[in-house]
């Protein structure tokens, strides 16, 4: 049978004591006892930065690091690819080989 009453609007549960508990929860699912415990601390440092605000300071510095990362890999794709083409001919030429013939694409 269902409640007819509405719930306490006086009852606020803060982010940080529902974070440590559905950690904890989580963690006692997974991992069990030592799970429960690594995950209720998990949830609460997750909670109190979603509670002070710095859990969406987080998220924009993450998306930054991200196209900063992309950013480097690409530069040293292309520093490896130049290095790859200007030591080539001087590799074979040390090692007695025919140089390659040139491609079209140049």
């Amino acid at each position: 049978m269902k409640s007819t009453k509405s719930p306490d609007k006086e009852i606020h549960i803060r982010k940080k004591v529902a974070g440590g508990t559905t950690g904890a929860v989580l963690g006692a699912v997974v991992g069990g006892p030592v799970g429960a415990l690594v995950g209720g601390v998990l949830g609460t440092v997750v909670g109190s930065a979603a509670e002070s605000g710095r859990l969406a300071e987080l998220s924009a510095k993450s998306r930054v690091a991200k196209t900063v990362k992309r950013t480097v890999k690409a530069e040293a794709k292309k520093v490896r690819r130049t290095v790859r083409r200007v030591t080539r001919p001087a590799v074979r030429k040390a090692r007695g080989m025919k140089p390659a013939k040139k491609s079209a694409k140049r």
